[in-house]
């Protein structure tokens, strides 16, 4: 069996190495290919758009069908350019701050610039930065983020249908969450939250929002958190394989 990832940092296994562990080994994609004996095919990257997973899917489509999909999207403020000088895709900067919706209201933040000036030098640094500053205040808004998201969902729905593949996939997704309800229109199977902290104490866990444990002073899941997760994933598709 083969079964094929694609998402962010959450589904990649962002941040382990910051605890000594490799993510390829503990990450809960691994753990859950290896209770079904499967191959993993994980094609995600931290900071990955739902412009790269789509690209992934529909830009070079393989006659390969895999016994189980497993896509997540992600912050839809996100995004990547094609650099013809490197001959590769890229993101605007690196790390989840390409995906911070705080910039919509706030702008960016000393430390994004920092980063993106690290990235991209002295000369178009700047203009990589009047660029962003520009979309997230001018083009980038929540209808038009949310709008997006719903086209890469349905796309990617569609395409596991036309394969035979609607029940043997699960989709989950990177997402705020406000009034304890996530910000998105369509229906997933796992919902992340990018919090350093875990769900605050005094608030009511909403039903869809799984709680794991994270690396400290991090938003992604420890080691232990992929586990949980995996737990998870692995009981929703023993059901659906069934099928």
């Amino acid at each position: 069996m083969k079964f094929y990832f694609d998402g962010d940092s959450f589904t990649y296994g962002g941040s382990l190495d910051k605890v000594g562990a490799v993510a390829e080994e503990v990450r809960w994609s691994k753990l859950v290919c290896d209770h079904f004996g499967a191959e993993e095919i994980n094609l995600s990257t931290g900071g990955a758009s739902n412009d790269a997973v789509m690209r992934h899917t529909f830009g070079q489509p393989t006659t390969e069908v895999h016994d189980f999909y497993f896509f997540q999207t992600t912050i839809p403020s996100r995004g990547e350019i094609f650099d013809p000088r490197k001959h590769r895709w890229e993101y605007p900067v690196t790390g989840a701050e390409t995906g911070n919706e705080g910039w919509i209201k706030y702008g960016l933040n000393e430390d994004v610039e920092t980063r993106c000036m690290e990235r991209w030098g002295p000369i178009e640094g700047p203009k990589f930065i009047q660029w962003m500053r520009f979309g997230f205040s001018r083009v980038h808004n929540e209808h038009y983020g949310r709008t997006k998201e719903t086209i890469t969902y349905n796309a990617l729905k569609a395409y596991v249908a036309s394969i035979g593949r609607a029940r043997r996939s699960f989709f989950s997704t990177l997402v705020r969450f406000e009034k304890e309800k996530p910000c998105t229109d369509n229906k997933y199977d796992l919902y992340h939250i990018n919090k350093i902290h875990n769900w605050p104490k005094h608030k009511v866990v909403p039903p869809e929002l799984l709680v794991y444990d994270k690396i400290p002073n991090d938003g992604h899941p420890s080691v232990e958190g992929h586990k949980t997760i995996a737990k998870y994933v692995i009981d929703i598709v023993t059901e659906r394989i069934k099928d």
